[in-house]
């Protein structure tokens, strides 16, 4: 008898197994490319070198972020002028109908903020963002760069300067379709908004006092584009085809200090640890044992690609939950997607010791966190103290207290949709899929008066021009310059005349 049942439990057990596989094959079958084709248009007809000559003249303008009360660049026919003013008269000379056509409003003195009514007063309103400020460039480094960063210089099929892909190409593009806009007589439904800030790879306040502005005015938005993701040339690691990426969160900041004090002494006589070893402890403790990771954030896009991927990768991702630990483990590998799965821990400053013969009184070091949307700041401080564990260690919050991670917007509204249909009609049928920005942006600020906020830069790009960026040799193409002229001409007008958001 008791053979019998055991015989029952070990055939119930391989009947249950096999239906497992079962299941999880056939789940990894079914999933199919989206078989929905874009409404095909026509492209609107724009002059690469007339974009990469209005791109060209504002990275000429050294609009360096910074303290921009005291910031002037040597201009040969005027003195000394305020490069953001320098900018600002660029733009109304290059883009005479939006000067003329558009309301603009200087907010916190140097970002801008146009106002284009729509026909339709009631309908939430869409914005386009970007920002007018670029980050320094290493004057060690200038060797290295192919055309002096500031020049413009306009060659080999490229627009090359600080700021060529972050993010005045986002800028310029916006500007020129509004442009091009008008001059076909185009009338928005809804009211569209232009909102540049100039302090963005700061702290952005420009960005926040506009949001605040519309937010007093009564303003809600119905969806914001703002600089994020991109359409990947070469694919997400692992797979051979272009895939878009739409940025719907952002993760978040702190930056803690870690600081250590211990008697000075001569070198001769050193205690078992100086304040340099202790320190160098703590961070190897905080790198070695970094916060969980989890698959929350990357699960739609793991969804989308599993179509495009080969049956091993669809299998693993379309039962995560038998698999999900081996897909962790494997994108845990790469920096880019590592990033995505977890906050992160970066040491990134450190200081310590007078003279080589004397022991060192203090020694400091600064920690860069950026925080997954689940985590919290304080999530991250107790993390430290914990993982620390040493009453040694001073742990500080340096200037300003730590920024949490923005909410996720849906990826299942109107807009979202839209703007996939866009993306798809200007680059051609292709994965797109939501992600989260590791970086922050000015999107952030507007969380207020929108919940359909999207962060997306309309250029096809690879490794190389990702190292670029805030790097040596930053350029973007002619020919993506057109694509985003067009890519932002036709979604102001399918934003602006939708139904629905």
């Amino acid at each position: 008898m008791g053979l019998t049942i055991l015989i029952i439990v070990i055939a119930s057990a391989i009947i249950l197994i096999l239906l497992a596989i079962a299941i999880m094959i056939i789940r990894a079958l079914i999933v199919h490319p989206e078989s929905r084709q874009p409404q095909e248009i026509e492209l609107a007809k724009v002059d690469g070198l007339d974009l990469a000559a209005h791109l060209a003249e504002v990275i000429q303008c050294q609009t360096i972020s910074m303290d921009t009360t005291g910031a002037t660049v040597k201009n040969n026919s005027s003195g000394e002028i305020n490069p953001f003013d320098e900018l600002h008269e660029i733009l109304f000379k290059n883009y005479p109908l939006v000067s003329r056509k558009l309301t603009l409003e200087r907010i916190n003195n140097y970002s801008l903020l146009y106002t284009w009514p729509g026909s339709v007063p009631h309908l939430p309103a869409v914005l386009f963002a970007a920002h007018q400020d670029v980050v320094p460039v290493d004057e060690s480094s200038l060797d290295q760069w192919d055309y002096p960063p500031f020049a413009g210089a306009i060659a080999e099929g490229y627009v090359w300067g600080r700021g060529a892909m972050d993010i005045k190409c986002q800028m310029t593009t916006l500007l020129d379709a509004v442009e091009y806009l008008l001059k076909q007589g185009f009338e928005p439904r809804r009211t569209v908004y232009l909102a540049f800030g100039h302090d963005e790879e700061t702290r952005g306040s420009g960005a926040k006092e506009m949001a605040a502005l519309l937010k007093e005015r009564g303003v809600r938005l119905g969806a914001l584009v703002d600089e994020g993701a991109s359409v990947m040339k070469e694919g997400v690691p692992g797979f051979d085809i272009p895939v878009a990426l739409i940025g719907t969160g952002e993760k978040g900041s702190l930056t803690l200090e870690l600081s250590v004090d211990c008697p000075p002494g001569h070198s001769s006589a050193p205690a078992d640890q100086t304040s340099i070893g202790i320190l160098s402890k703590a961070l190897a403790r905080l790198e070695a044992n970094p916060m969980p990771a989890s698959l929350q954030h990357v699960k739609p896009l793991l969804s989308v690609l599993a179509p495009y991927s080969t049956f091993l990768h669809r299998l693993a991702f379309t039962n995560l939950w038998m698999f999900g630990g081996t897909v962790k483990h494997e994108l845990i590998k790469s920096p880019q997607t590592n990033a995505l799965l977890r906050t992160t821990t970066a040491v990134t400053m450190i200081e310590g010791g007078i003279k080589v013969n004397i022991l060192p009184p203090h020694a400091a070091a600064k920690v860069n966190f950026r925080l997954a949307p689940g985590d919290t700041v304080q999530d991250v401080v107790d993390h430290v103290r914990a993982t620390v564990a040493d009453t040694r260690v001073k742990i500080d919050l340096p200037g300003e207290i730590g920024r949490e991670a923005s909410l996720i917007s849906p990826s299942s509204s109107p807009a979202y949709s839209l703007l996939c249909e866009t993306i798809q009609q200007i680059f051609g049928v292709m994965p797109v899929a939501p992600t989260l920005v590791t970086g922050a942006t000015d999107a952030r600020h507007y969380a207020l008066i929108c919940q359909n906020i999207y962060r997306f830069t309309p250029a096809v790009t690879g490794k190389d021009d990702t190292n670029r960026v805030h790097g040596i040799g930053e350029r973007i193409s002619v020919e993506n310059l057109e694509r985003m002229t067009q890519f932002f001409i036709e979604l102001i007008q399918n934003w602006s005349y939708a139904s629905a958001l």
